[in-house]
């Protein structure tokens, strides 16, 4: 008991002045105290023994957490991303040279410790420009890949989630008070529908559609400006508003679709809009020669016809063309195109060149894209190119957490509109595109996150697109030389259903000689 009393005397002295509150004229009397109540108490100490241990032993069970912080030195826990150590993540991305730009060097930037290495992105020896090689080459490369983030097509998103390979990511956004509120509505609802309610993967970029308009042409020449919210139907009847008027002795133009358009193009965006397959779910019949269809192509055969819908011959070049050569020949920025539909990249183009070719800052609007009347005010074009997942198996998941994060910050949201890359724009509304009150109808876009996902799974199947590329080849040969009035629909429908259903049927016959 000395020996306990002694320590406790030792630990009094050793305590410097006002700690825990307690100044040393205090401290003295305490020591003074525990003197004289020591002879006192020592006959109650035997006694009281066998109450202390019990009451030891209850505290080690009920605190023993606490009691473990308090009797042992905790070291200071190591940062996920060490300053001082190599930390090598293993990235699963279709372009590494692209990923590097993109997210990779401005993440070393904040983290000079950190390496990338790369797995072999599935089906790009096959053909580099495919990035849905098919869910089960997708998958069986997943789950041989030491990768720790993966590039993945949304379409794949739910059997990958189902199967388990996929690391959940809310506990993580709790844990580090991350949230999804600044990101685009549309985008988060629909991963989260492709993770089954979960957020299995971040989609840091979206492309979505809109219908321009010349605010000027419209005044000009009497016509009602369109609105929000409009279908194919509203917009095709306002565009023939503006047959037959001129320019500067050039034609003027209702509707556009940039500056080397086709009406194959333009058919297959206007049916995408509206959700139309050229095929079934199953593959086992082709859906063309429609009455869906047929009213598109009567509609787009008519405008040109008639002169309404641009008809503009397709610029043709050798070797490089500059973009001031490619903005002359739109109608839209040159101002005899009155509608023009196109990507959210579009409002690049007006930036760079409208002004210099008449087309003011007041005298243009942007509007959300139209659709079909069962679809009216949702976007049918919009998509989601892929997620970033952690794998289940990720060997540095924490650290992937960490460049995830990153890439889902305003800062590089900042960095995708000052530096963009294709029709993207990003997830998380970047401080540039908040100011823009133009680039607000793309993240104010209504969707129905099932068809989005519907779209993309059809797009995904390799099946699918090997009957899409036999269309579109035919539709391009059987178009492209015709003069405008001279499209016969109805024939032009009926070859391109027996073009697609001659390619299911070579398809099915391929899949039964490898049985």
């Amino acid at each position: 008991m000395t020996d306990d009393r002694d320590r406790w005397e030792r630990t009094l002295s050793d305590l410097p002045l006002g700690s825990g509150g307690f100044g040393t004229p205090t401290i003295k009397k305490v020591k003074e105290r525990i003197k004289m109540l020591e002879r006192r108490a020592r006959r109650r100490r035997q006694a009281a023994a066998a109450s202390v241990v019990a009451l030891l032993i209850a505290g080690a069970v009920v605190f023993r957490g606490e009691l473990a912080e308090l009797l042992t030195h905790e070291e200071a826990a190591k940062p996920v991303i060490s300053e001082n150590e190599t930390t090598t993540l293993n990235i699963m991305y279709w372009d590494s040279s692209g990923f590097m730009s993109l997210y990779g060097q401005p993440f070393i930037i904040r983290h000079p410790s950190v390496r990338f290495e790369y797995s072999e992105y599935p089906g790009k020896n096959a053909n580099l420009y495919s990035l849905t090689p098919g869910i089960d080459t997708f998958k069986k490369q997943l789950e041989n890949s030491p990768a720790d983030l993966v590039q993945i097509p949304l379409a794949y998103l739910p059997e990958l989630t189902d199967a388990g390979l996929l690391k959940p990511l809310d506990a993580w956004m709790k844990r580090d008070g991350i949230t999804d509120d600044s990101w685009q509505t549309a985008v988060k609802q629909t991963v989260r529908e492709a993770g089954g309610g979960g957020l299995y993967g971040f989609a840091p970029e979206f492309t979505g559609y809109a219908l321009y308009y010349n605010r000027k042409l419209f005044r000009e020449n009497g016509v009602p400006e369109p609105t929000d919210g409009m279908t194919w139907d509203e917009v095709m009847n306002a565009a023939a508003r503006f047959q037959g008027l001129k320019k500067n002795g050039k034609p003027v133009y209702g509707l556009s679709f940039g500056y080397n358009s086709a009406i194959w193009a333009e058919a297959y965006s206007i049916g995408t809009s509206q959700g139309l397959r050229f095929a079934d779910a199953e593959l086992g019949a082709a859906t063309i020669d429609t009455p869906a269809w047929t009213a598109i192509w009567t509609k787009l055969a008519e405008g040109h016809g008639e002169g309404w819908i641009s008809n503009e011959p397709p610029l043709k070049w050798e070797g490089n063309v500059e973009m001031k050569d490619l903005y002359a020949h739109d109608p839209f920025l040159n101002g005899r195109s009155a509608l023009t539909y196109a990507s959210s990249s579009y409002l690049r183009n007006i930036s760079q060149a409208g002004s210099q070719m008449g087309l003011g800052e007041d005298d243009w609007g942007v509007l959300s894209p139209p659709t079909d009347e069962g679809s009216r005010g949702t976007d049918g074009a919009f998509e989601i190119p892929f997620v970033f997942a952690i794998p289940e198996k990720a060997p540095h998941a924490d650290a992937a957490w960490e460049l995830l994060k990153y890439i889902m910050s305003p800062s590089q949201a900042n960095r995708l509109i000052r530096f963009p890359h294709g029709d993207v724009l990003p997830t998380v509304a970047a401080d540039a595109a908040a100011a823009d009150s133009r680039s607000a109808v793309f993240y104010r876009a209504a969707v129905d996150p099932s068809r989005v996902i519907d779209a993309a799974v059809r797009n995904a199947d390799p099946s699918y697109q090997r009957v899409a590329s036999a269309i579109w080849t035919e539709s391009n040969d059987r178009t492209q030389s015709l003069p405008d009035g001279a499209l016969d629909v109805p024939e032009l429908l009926k070859a391109l259903q027996a073009k697609a259903e001659q390619t299911i049927r070579d398809a099915q016959a391929k899949s039964e000689a490898r049985r």
